[in-house]
């Protein structure tokens, strides 16, 4: 399962560039990345062989995490540079975070011994990958069995840590004293959970190393069910703050990395792996993981959060209530990524409790029966089936596995737990072995609508959409042969034998299908389908979102809108229907339909800061300098950290609306932040022309071009300030460069010839 990585800063190598390349350097600092990235192409079209527009092309597509192409303009650049070091560091960066560290490697080690030190790529990719080495190498799942080869492959890896730390050290790069290893820490907080808790903590068993359960005053079993999984249980009074608990769970935990789950979560177990692997990459300090809220039977509400973390040093959760830990770790300068994991959240549901506990006792009666007939199939099915309708799909594998192989084929429940044993493995991402039981059913003559019907499934999950097709039209088939339903394929007709879930040859067999047609791009009868199935039920929110995609895709905007507003009259879907629409209009580059779904979901989703970060971008992009102000305003409410490049940003929106000291406010803490920004001295200097402080307006613009003495502009407003001062001489000293350097700057040739009139009135 792979790791994605999240949208996040990204460093420049180049040190020291050509002065036509610092416009393009401008746009991507500022994150304009696609006319950055344009800029360098331009740049690179004329000299074919700068490695340093090579670098900030491939920066600028970074920054979009268009990661396909950067790699792919990386092996250009690289060919056409052969002997630069920026360019070999660039590849090694991209490894990095790409997770592919053996092939960094041997790169990042000629770099070091050539001499190669830029303090930001060895922070940035030498430290990562001496941490990435030490959880390989303390991870002992990834040893050989055989002792001799374990021993060579630690061997290898200590001596990989100790090469590269001892460049740091020659280099002085200091290491940092933090947490390095794969140990897992399950941090969690409790009270009264105990008809949820042991779900949770199994979900986790063999991926935790340790479990630590703040109890905020239990009187029911959940302090004692932890106890029993080898919790480390901290008794605490409840403050009314969940960040306090938290951080005392926190406090306790000795893993190298936290994962926090509460009661009535439970891990997939098709994402152990995932997280297993993840761990390994120390160089994201932070993962999100997709949250499924379920709601009811097939409806989720679903979003992401980082709930996978490193322990490092000094962090802590803040807010009292809906607790963030991210930024607490931004503060650290922490890299994220979305880790192909899911968390299933059934506290939503107004009847889990009673739910859980009829599954419950029905599994207790089942056992019961079976101690007494241990032999009874029907009783072992029934076990399954309770299983696989609670979701443990790796204990109704292992008993449909008890049963299938024994039953004669005429059992009413024979097509039903073939499926469930299909379906099972399925959930497993056992796929090959679930054809194979398809398969061995189909052979049997268990010819059930059911069990084409899970095969569907499973050739979908696998990405094989004419086989989805042809186990589709295999499941109706069987339905016409029972009975199920009539020959034209449509009608359900009463008295068949069939025992199971009719919804395999009706509405899931049609949502099946039309996900499949979509997939293979056969637009137009996957669009028919979907018009069927959302008359057949119009407020499926399920539905409305699949139906809305197809519509995106096949660039019917308008219709695909119209799709996702039904979707957002559902209160479980409404943010995810925002979030669709923003990304509607996002991805057609149209900001301006954008914008207000875009400020929608950033204002309702803290720890998204992505949505933040486009609502920002497309605010910016239209000219819409209140929302500029307001999303700003955002970021510094959450603690984001805010660059220097945004306060200029926000600032000259505030500029825009005439609000020119609380904008001379934001350029003053730009300048604070990088005082070599000439970008912060120039706006500054306009807003304090606005003001008339043509004085210390003149101060800020000769600070200005003291850090960018080719800006014609800035020289021409220098000269306006001594103008407005009087100052004429000065005035036309500061024209006369601006023509200078823009021969064409006619604004700067009208305000000469006025000066120089000037200067003659005055002599006279």
């Amino acid at each position: 399962m792979k790791t994605v990585v999240a949208k996040q800063s990204v460093p420049v190598f180049a040190e020291q560039y050509d002065t036509a390349l610092h416009p393009a350097f401008e746009l991507l600092a500022q994150e304009r990345s696609d006319e950055a990235y344009a800029a360098f192409m331009r740049e690179i079209e004329a000299r074919p062989h700068d490695e340093n527009a090579y670098e900030g092309a491939i920066v600028a597509l970074l920054q979009q995490t268009r990661w396909h192409e950067a790699e792919a303009l990386t092996a250009q650049a690289r060919a056409a540079c052969p002997n630069s070091l920026i360019l070999v560091a660039r590849q090694t960066w991209n490894w990095i975070y790409l997770t592919r560290e053996s092939e960094a490697y041997p790169l990042v080690v000629q770099l070091l011994e050539r001499g190669y030190c830029n303090p930001a790529w060895l922070h940035e990719v030498v430290l990562p990958l001496r941490n990435v080495l030490i959880c390989y190498a303390s991870d002992p799942r990834l040893l050989s069995r055989n002792k001799r080869k374990q021993q060579h492959e630690r061997a290898s890896l200590l001596k990989g840590i100790q090469t590269l730390e001892h460049w740091l050290e020659r280099y002085q790069y200091p290491i940092p004293d933090e947490p390095v290893g794969v140990r897992i820490t399950l941090s969690m907080i409790a009270r009264n959970e105990a008809q949820f808790l042991e779900g949770c903590l199994r979900s986790v068993q063999g991926v935790v190393d340790e479990i630590v359960l703040v109890d905020t005053g239990s009187d029911d079993d959940t302090p004692r069910i932890a106890e029993r999984f080898g919790a480390k249980v901290i008794h605490t009074a409840w403050q009314h703050d969940f960040s306090a608990a938290r951080n005392l769970a926190l406090e306790h935990a000795s893993g190298d990395w936290i994962l926090v789950l509460d009661a009535d979560e439970r891990l997939s177990p098709d994402s152990k792996q995932a997280i297993l692997n993840a761990v390994r990459h120390p160089q994201f300090a932070g993962y999100y993981l997709e949250i499924l809220n379920e709601i009811r039977d097939g409806d989720y509400f679903m979003h992401r959060i980082v709930r996978l973390f490193r322990r490092l040093p000094g962090i802590r959760w803040e807010g009292a209530i809906h607790e963030q830990i991210m930024p607490s770790l931004i503060a650290r300068g922490a890299r994220f990524a979305t880790v192909a994991a899911q968390i299933h959240h059934l506290g939503y549901r107004s009847e889990v409790m009673q739910s859980r506990a009829k599954i419950q006792r029905n599994l207790e009666l089942i056992q019961r029966e079976l101690e007494r007939d241990p032999d009874d199939l029907f009783h072992k099915f029934n076990l399954a089936n309770t299983y696989f309708t609670a979701g443990e799909y790796a204990q109704a594998a292992h008993w449909a596995e008890q049963v299938c192989p024994y039953l004669r084929g005429d059992e009413d429940y024979a097509g039903q737990i073939w499926a469930d044993w299909v379906e099972s493995l399925m959930h497993l991402q056992r796929y090959e072995e679930a054809l194979k039981v398809g398969a061995d059913a189909l052979a049997r003559g268990i010819d059930s609508p059911m069990v084409h019907y899970a095969l569907a499934l499973v050739y979908h999950r696998m990405g094989s959409y004419q086989k989805t097709l042809e186990s589709l039209d295999a499941a109706r088939e069987s339905a016409i042969r029972i009975g199920l339903l009539a020959p034209d394929g449509e009608t359900l007709q009463i008295g068949s034998r069939y025992t199971g879930d009719v919804g395999v040859v009706t509405f899931k067999w049609r949502y099946t299908r039309a996900l499949a047609l979509h997939a293979l791009q056969r637009y137009a009868e996957a669009r028919t389908l979907f018009e069927r199935l959302v008359q057949e039920r119009p407020n499926n929110p399920i539905i409305l979102q699949a139906y809305g995609q197809l519509l995106t895709d096949i660039g019917e905007r308008e219709a695909a809108q119209s799709v996702f507003h039904q979707l957002a009259t559902h209160d479980e879907y409404h943010l995810l229907a925002q979030q669709l629409l923003a990304k509607l209009w996002w991805e057609a580059n149209d900001y301006q339909r954008a914008l207000p779904y875009l400020r929608a979901v950033a204002l309702v989703m803290p720890h998204e800061r992505e949505w933040l970060d486009r609502w920002l971008h497309a605010a910016q992009a239209t000219g819409d300098w209140l929302s500029v102000v307001a999303a700003c305003e955002l970021y510094e409410a959450r603690g984001y950290p805010i660059s220097a490049e945004m306060y200029i940003n926000w600032g000259r929106a505030l500029w825009q609306l005439n609000a020119y000291e609380n904008a001379l406010r934001c350029f003053t803490a730009a300048i604070e932040l990088n005082p070599q920004d000439a970008n912060a001295f120039l706006n500054a200097g306009d807003a304090l022309y606005q003001l008339g402080a043509y004085s210390e307006a003149a101060d800020a613009y000769a600070a200005g071009i003291e850090r960018d003495p080719y800006n014609a502009q800035a020289w021409f407003t220098l000269g306006n300030c001594y103008f407005r001062m009087g100052v004429y001489d000065a005035a036309k000293i500061a024209y006369e460069q601006a023509l200078t350097i823009d021969p064409k700057h006619k604004q700067a040739q009208h305000n000469l010839e006025l000066t120089r009139e000037r200067i003659r009135f005055t002599a006279a």
